[in-house]
């Protein structure tokens, strides 16, 4: 019989992808990690993790491990509340990293959908202003959950490509312009005229994802405001400086008041999906979270080698 918890040091590792990182966050030397993952390799039959390149990535039988791994954990934390339905006390917490937006406009109605028979601790950490940056954070450990924005098209999502997500739902980022005396965009996408642009900082979620509506508008959209926070450049648009695309869930008002009108029709939309990321590792009551908040909703994972 193989001790459980060599599948808790390969989860951890997984995530982490960094042999001392994991040992020092197990609790053991980075040798006695290396010969417990050698122990499960053993008991496979085949290699899990590809160490000849940093950071460790997993092999094929690695990634056929993986599901089985989560699932015989999660499965064992099951039965082990049948008789310890205490395990989860009301003053633990669980920690969450969310993109601003979704921070401000999305979070707080959705967790109070799930707090109806007794509220969630949950901790939101500081957002940082970039996507990889607050991915790297997540997969550092410093919490179980992560809300974003996604668009599988997004570079900056692939290291998620191992972790399970479920999507909570669909938002549209609406090309949005101050409208002129006439009620028109000022700065219209249609036509031939120089766009002026509230951008996005480099590497932010929306700045990859408009790529495709970049490249299509070509050399007429001109850049001449720059911020990674949604909310700032909202208010640039709104004062006139130029226009973008801004999540409905923040402008829906503006639309409605006509503060602000759109800059082009439905095929300038970016449809996104908004997720919520778990860990690989993850406490008790994370665990009651996530299976509370999961419920109805069908948990996806990207079925892809990492490289």
């Amino acid at each position: 019989m193989i001790n459980t918890d060599l599948f808790k040091d390969f989860l951890h590792l997984v995530q982490s992808r960094n042999f001392s990182a994991t040992a020092r966050d197990r609790g053991m030397s980075q040798s006695t990690l290396s010969r417990r993952i050698a122990a499960l390799e053993a008991y496979v039959g085949a290699p899990l993790f590809d160490r000849a390149i940093q950071p460790v990535s997993l092999t094929e039988a690695g990634e056929t491990l993986l599901p089985l791994a989560q699932s015989i954990l999660e499965q064992m934390e099951a039965a082990y509340y049948i008789g310890h339905p205490e395990a989860r006390r009301p003053d633990q917490k669980c920690h969450l990293i969310s993109l601003s937006t979704l921070m401000l406009h999305f979070f707080p109605d959705w967790l109070e959908q799930h707090a109806l028979d007794e509220p969630w601790q949950v901790d939101l950490l500081n957002t940082e202003p970039l996507l990889a940056a607050n991915i790297r954070n997540f997969l550092s450990g410093q919490a179980e959950f992560l809300l974003t924005f996604a668009d599988d098209r997004v570079p900056d999502l692939q290291p998620l490509r191992h972790h399970r997500y479920i999507v909570l739902g669909h938002e549209t980022a609406v090309p949005v312009s101050r409208a002129n005396s006439d009620g028109l965009p000022i700065w219209p996408l249609e036509g031939t005229g120089t766009i002026a642009y509230c951008g996005y900082t480099r590497g932010s979620f929306f700045q990859q994802a408009l790529a495709p509506f970049f490249e299509r508008l070509g050399p007429r959209i001109q850049k001449v405001r720059d911020n990674s926070m949604a909310a700032v450049i909202h208010s640039l648009v709104r004062q006139g400086h130029g226009m973008c695309w801004l999540p409905h869930m923040m402008i829906g008002d503006d639309l409605q008041s006509g503060a602000l009108v759109r800059a082009g029709g439905p095929e300038f939309d970016l449809r996104t999906e908004i997720r919520l990321y778990r860990s690989h590792n993850m406490s008790r009551y994370a665990q009651s979270f996530w299976a509370r908040v999961s419920e109805g909703h069908q948990i996806c994972r990207k079925a892809v080698r990492i490289a």
